[in-house]
């Protein structure tokens, strides 16, 4: 655990309201949801709706970083062969490192359960559930992203996974103010920063943390 108060660095734990302003949520769903103007009323600035989606590379959807797609309804525009959960393949291949929510009025267990597209998705609720557990996911999801402390604890993790060793947090929060410091994100510098051959999969959580500055 890294001791904030006694730390002299660059980089500063985010609190929660400082999380909520960077963070952009974005429902798509054809039909007015009342959940979107509870997250807003909660704090989360960053929330809106779109009707479907009109393109994957769209600005809503290139700038948010968690998606709540509903099954029904959606995906249409784009000629999905199964709606929402089409929709809900293409984001997950084309952003990896959003977080993709699929929720349906429906009981998932009975539609489609077994559908690559309920697989793909970060997590499945559904559209009756009282509106705390949207709000809790946004709140995980959005600390999974923007707490320093997390980003830290997913860059030692990923590197225990993919190259077999450990890294002190200490270790990463200097490196993580390098790059920081040189506005540097490209996959390149992050590789040289960490001494690593291929930093893809850090690079991910790191631009994430960066998206917004620091």
């Amino acid at each position: 655990m890294i001791n904030w108060k006694k730390r002299k660095i660059v980089l500063k734990e985010r609190d929660l309201n400082e999380i909520k302003n960077v963070c952009k949520i974005l429902f798509i769903d054809d039909k007015i949801f009342p959940v979107v103007d509870i997250l807003k009323n909660a704090g989360w600035h960053n929330t809106q709706r779109i009707k479907d989606a009109e393109s994957i590379d769209q600005v809503e959807i290139k700038e948010a970083h968690i998606l709540f797609v509903d099954i029904q309804g959606v995906g249409k525009k784009l000629k999905f062969k199964d709606e929402g959960l089409g929709l809900i393949i293409a984001l997950k291949e084309k952003y990896p490192n959003k977080k993709v929510i699929v929720y349906s009025a429906e009981d998932q267990g009975k539609i489609q359960a077994f559908h690559v597209g309920i697989d793909k998705a970060d997590k499945r609720l559904s559209k009756n559930a009282d509106p705390y557990q949207f709000q809790t996911v946004v709140e995980n999801y959005a600390k999974e992203a923007f707490s320093l402390t997390e980003c830290i604890e997913r860059i030692q993790r990923q590197i225990l996974k993919e190259f077999g060793y450990s890294l002190e947090s200490e270790k990463i929060l200097k490196h993580l103010n390098t790059i920081y410091l040189k506005k540097d994100f490209s996959i390149k510098n992050i590789a040289t920063v960490f001494n690593l051959q291929n930093a893809a999969s850090l690079a991910g959580i790191i631009q994430l943390f960066f998206t917004t500055g620091a």
